[in-house]
């Protein structure tokens, strides 16, 4: 069993959230989905937006693009800050940025609202955002909500639909 350290009810292994207080268990704190500022950022903890991001001029953003493995689908994200990867659900007033419904999506477990892509600098983050079956960036099974950056050749898995990032 796990502790939530801010209110001690007891949760099983793989719980995200307490179910009492709402706390994050992974963190011991509350979620955050932006970057904490840096008055609040721990000395010991690096700012992980800044991961890769060269300490001079920044250089023009890279043009990302995310090729669906199975079909050889390719699909740019042109001067784009942020989008979403998941799967159409009109129904629900659901319209991800990148849908990967005609990739066999709901057959693939991708959710709605499955990850995002964000661009900080001139470097591309990959989120999980608390999918039923998660994220996977090679191979690596990626802890929802906290940013990982993002490398030309990177094989993402979205449920079980896999996808190959290119940076050019």
């Amino acid at each position: 069993m796990i502790e939530c350290p801010s209110c001690g009810r007891q949760h099983r292994p793989g719980t995200l959230f307490c179910s009492e207080c709402g706390v994050y268990l992974l963190t011991g704190g509350p979620l955050r989905t932006e970057p904490l500022p840096e008055s609040e950022m721990p000395a010991s903890r690096a700012d992980p937006w800044a991961a890769g991001a060269p300490a001079t001029a920044e250089a023009p953003p890279a043009t990302l693009t995310i090729t669906v493995v199975a079909n050889g689908r390719q699909i740019p994200l042109i001067n784009t800050k942020e989008c979403v990867i998941g799967r159409l659900d009109a129904t629900r007033g659901v319209f991800p940025d990148v849908d990967l419904s005609p990739d066999g999506g709901l057959e693939g477990g991708v959710s709605r609202r499955h990850a995002r892509i964000q661009q900080q600098r001139t470097q591309y983050f990959i989120e999980d955002l608390g999918s039923a079956n998660g994220t996977f960036l090679n191979g690596q099974r990626l802890t929802p909500y906290l940013p990982h950056p993002l490398h030309d050749g990177d094989e993402l898995q979205i449920g079980r639909i896999r996808l190959q990032i290119g940076l050019h």
